[in-house]
């Protein structure tokens, strides 16, 4: 049986004519045959159902209403005892390969002691090198690869680090026994990037916004890196709120975590300045109003500056950990 010609098409127009079915392609014709109605819904309910395959699945942690906070000391059986939706721990006890926390460990941790189920996000520093890490080689200390410089005079063994260099990018994800992998593997359900705001380190002939593009492209590239792997995985960026004006990369974090949000940039316990305040609040809130949450990390130790900080938050609407800078306590202060 003849199929009944259908609307033809007309490339070198490139639209449809309209008043007959006849279209030509570069002086050629070609026909369609004709879709029933009940055809043409079918398929339309198949596409709406699929998902784009450029936008892998993504965790919403808009519920999360408590977090911690803990990088030294870490505990698998304290952290499930711990009241909190979600825990940002380290990937390892102390940095070594060796040490690191199995897929029995983290699924323990995942544990609420109500049964519910809690994030248990892996803390990766993307902008500084430590050389604690599992992936440090000795010969760097006499001989630095070209992407490695100066230790940081305020924390002994991390390095600054040229991060937009492939060499460095590969240690962190898609290289052989990258950092990141190892992560996934353990069953993390995401990391907490730490070090963003590296774009604030001068480098001769590599201006700041450079700098910043290139971290917001680093960020963008480990998440998708992650997301193709695990579906779902979490990313959240702790500080360098400025990077959030880039819609992109905005778009690319579940959250935010801050740290010295309220108090400590000019030192521990010390109010922030209302300008200070209002220039990384204008940024945040935007970013809250996307329905993604803000988590803040204040370092305080008096019981004053601790309910100010817990009355802010909660004006804020974002989840508060209050720790000492050695974050080495599960609970908060």
């Amino acid at each position: 049986m003849e199929a009944k010609d259908g609307p033809c098409a007309d490339t070198s127009a490139g639209i449809m004519l309209e008043g007959g079915n006849t279209k030509t392609y570069h002086g050629e014709r070609f026909c369609l045959p004709l879709l029933s109605s009940a055809l043409v819904l079918q398929i339309a309910l198949a596409i709406a159902a699929t998902p784009a395959l450029s936008a892998p699945l993504r965790t919403d942690l808009s519920a999360v209403r408590s977090w911690g906070y803990q990088l030294q000391q870490v505990n698998p059986q304290e952290v499930a005892a711990s009241p909190y939706d979600l825990m940002v721990v380290d990937y390892s006890r102390d940095g070594s390969e060796e040490r690191s926390f199995t897929a029995a460990d983290v699924a323990a941790m995942k544990r609420q002691p109500d049964g519910h189920r809690r994030f248990v996000i892996a803390y990766l520093s993307i902008g500084e090198a430590e050389d604690y890490r599992f992936y440090w080689q000795r010969q760097w200390n006499a001989e630095s690869p070209s992407w490695l410089g100066a230790e940081n005079p305020d924390w002994q063994g991390n390095y600054a680090i040229r991060y937009w260099l492939p060499d460095w990018q590969n240690i962190i994800f898609g290289g052989a026994n990258s950092y990141l992998d190892a992560i996934i593997d353990a069953g993390f359900d995401g990391v907490y990037l730490d070090r963003i705001d590296a774009f604030d380190v001068a480098e001769p002939g590599y201006g700041r916004a450079e700098r910043m593009a290139a971290m917001s492209a680093f960020v963008e590239s480990l998440a998708s890196y992650a997301r193709n792997k695990r579906p779902g995985f979490v990313v959240i960026g702790q500080n360098a709120e400025e990077l959030l004006a880039d819609d992109s990369y905005a778009q690319t974090l579940d959250a935010v975590g801050k740290e010295d949000l309220f108090f400590g940039l000019e030192g521990d316990g010390a109010r922030n300045s209302n300008a200070e305040l209002r220039a990384s609040l204008t940024l945040l809130q935007d970013f809250q109003r996307t329905g993604k949450p803000v988590f803040v990390v204040e370092y305080l130790n008096t019981a004053e500056s601790k309910t100010l900080a817990r009355a802010q938050a909660t004006a804020l609407g974002a989840p508060l950990f209050i720790a000492n800078r050695e974050l080495d306590d599960v609970r908060s202060r």
